[in-house]
Order: C-alpha cells, then structure tokens, then sequence
C-alpha cells in the first residue's frame, strides 16, 4: 500500500472516530484561546510580581505605596459589603498585611497557571472569583475613564472563557501531564481541573450559562455603578468630582466646632482641599471663620483620624482629605464671643468654589 493511501485510510478512521474528532477539537479550541490565556495570566502575574519584586513598597506598611491606601480609596464606592469588610481590616493592620499577601500569592498562581497552562480550568475558575472581587471594591473607581470597571468585566468574560476551553495542546502543562501521565488523565476529575474534552451536553449548558452570565455582570454593574445603559453617566458614587460629607457637628457657646469630615466620592489621584471653614446663622450672618491660614497651621491634635491611610491633614493653604479619608477635627474659636442658642450651618469651602455643609444647633446653657 503506497504512502499516500495509507495517510488517506488514517484520515478516514480519525475522521470518523468521535474520540478523536473530540480530542481535536479540545485541542483547537485550546488553541484558540491561546492569546486569551496569555493575556489573562500575564494581567495576573503583572499585579503579583509588581509587588513581590518590583514595587515592593506596595507590601511595605510604612511605604506610601503600601496596597492598603487603595483598599482604603476603595471604602465609598464598594458595594455589598465590601466596604464594611474593607473598613473592618483597615483597623486590624496584622489581617490586613495577612490578606494582602494572601491575595497577592493566589494573583501569583493564577498568573503562572494560566501563562503555563497548568490547572487552566482551575485557574480560570479563580481568575472568575478575583474579576467579582474587583468589581466589588475597585469597579467604581475611574475619573477618567471606567478602568477598574472595564477590567473586571474583561477579565470575568475571559476566566470563563479559559473554563470552557483548558489548555489545549500547546504551551500548556495540562497537556504534557495527560500524555506523561495517561492513567491519571482518564480520571473523571482531570479535564474538569486540568484541561482536555468534556462531555459536550455540559459544555454547551456551560457556554451557554456563562454567555449569559458574562452580559449581565458586565451590563448589571455598569448600570449599578455608572447609572448607565441607554443613558448617560450618573455614577452611584462620584468618582471625578469631591464631595465631603460632615456630621456630628458640635458648635459650643464660645465658637468652638467639632464635627466628623468624610470624602465620600472623588477621585482617588487627589485629595479634597478645604480651604476656609466658616459658621453662619439663621439669617446667613457669618459669625466665625477659619481661613486657609488659620486651618494650615491647626494642631495635629486637632485632626483624628478614623484610618491609618487615607486621612486629613494640613496644607499650606488649608487642609486635604483624600478619598476615604474620614476625622474628627476641631476647629478652636477665632476669638471671644457668645452665640446665641439656635440653628447654625457649619461649611467648608473647598478649593474649586464647591462647598460642604451641616446643620448644627447651638442649645441653651
């Protein structure tokens, strides 16, 4: 039998093989999302290793690049419940360095996994579980573009994406092991963790659920976070323009005022400048200010600060909280006077005209 007969024969029995036009095709469709695999593990192993080798800072408590001033910016925006946990490790600085490295090593695996090959589906599956994390605490952030959105939606599509596929049978460790190590690459287990074909009933279920899942993240907290789908942008939390909110506003007699300041919203590229802090009555009478002088040179005393990170301090000419930030400061009175019980409004004036305001009343002795 000539040459050419014999490849044609072999042509024929593969062809009409479902095993391995199955086998094929497992390994078409790794290849396939080759490129999605690379870039998802290198997205991944580029947020590890700039903190394991390159920005090491950012795994240093007492650097200003230490990751806890993000997870910190990240405190107004985060949704359900994220911010409370966020707010709850930020007091506990031992747990927040633990989960930091801890998040750190998994963004480490899934990177190498992913880039390799190895566990894809495994991996794919955890990079799905990083993108919701991100989403939770990060999505809103963006005040010129919605990056942080923008990134989870992607790499949600594509973890789910590198679940359906594996590996292949290219630059992938799964398939190594498979042909390495056949008896172990027949256990039912394998190709749901590693790569390699699955029964195509659940696939297409798989594909179909995941299609669907992918839209709705990316639609639903695009309309959650940014107000939008058919309509322009009215973000759930402001991430271009500041907004200080005050409360617990105390105003004594003698014109001393304390009160709780809070940047909720804003950009977390800049800080919040308060340049003058005034008092006005009922009438819209100023009965007491605070220039930008008088607040650059208060105490340290008199900012306390809620978290280690984010904060309010002085500046030349006032003072800056940055996103996040959330004090108690106390501003002393300018000089001798008595205030007359009743309502007052507390205001501070930021540096772009913008002002923040409270109510306060001032009560009988």
């Amino acid at each position: 039998m000539s040459v050419s007969s014999t490849t044609s024969q072999e042509t024929v029995t593969a062809s009409a093989n479902p095993a391995v036009r199955n086998i094929d095709m497992w390994a078409l469709l790794g290849l396939a999302m080759l490129g999605v695999r690379l870039v998802q593990g290198w997205v991944y192993w580029g947020g590890a290793s700039r903190r394991l080798i390159y920005s090491v800072g950012k795994l240093d408590p007492d650097s200003s690049a230490y990751m806890a001033h993000k997870m910190n910016a990240a405190i107004p925006g985060a949704i359900f419940g994220t911010g409370d946990a966020l707010s709850a490790l930020l007091h506990h600085p031992t747990l927040l360095y633990v989960s930091i490295i801890l998040f750190t090593l998994v963004e480490l695996l899934v990177g190498l996994g992913l880039i390799f090959g190895f566990m894809t589906r495994f991996f794919g599956l955890i990079s799905v579980g990083l993108a919701v994390s991100l989403m939770l605490m990060f999505g809103w952030l963006g005040s010129t573009c919605v990056d942080e959105w923008t990134m989870a939606s992607n790499s949600f599509a594509m973890g789910l994406g590198i679940m359906i596929a594996g590996g292949g049978s290219w630059w992938s460790l799964d398939h190594w092991v498979a042909k390495k190590y056949p008896g172990l690459a027949r256990r039912s287990w394998f190709p749901w963790l590693f790569s390699g074909p699955l029964p195509i009933v659940s696939v297409t279920r798989f594909a179909k659920l995941f299609g669907i899942l992918a839209i709705v993240f990316c639609v639903g907290f695009y309309g959650y976070l940014r107000g939008a789908v058919y309509s322009p942008l009215t973000a759930r939390t402001n991430p271009k323009h500041h907004h200080v909110a005050l409360t617990q506003p105390v105003l004594s007699a003698s014109g001393d005022l304390t009160l709780t300041a809070y940047v909720d919203a804003g950009p977390d590229t800049q800080g919040a400048y308060v340049i003058q802090a005034s008092v006005v009555d009922a009438r819209g009478q100023v009965v007491e200010t605070w220039d930008g002088k008088a607040l650059s040179e208060l105490a340290k005393t008199g900012f306390v600060n809620e978290y280690k990170y984010s904060v309010f301090k002085p500046t030349k000419y006032g003072f800056v909280g940055v996103v996040g930030a959330r004090a108690t400061i106390s501003l002393p009175h300018q000089g001798e006077m008595k205030l007359v019980p009743g309502t007052y409004q507390a205001i501070f004036l930021g540096i772009d005209g913008k002002q923040w305001k409270t109510r306060v009343v001032v009560g009988t002795q």
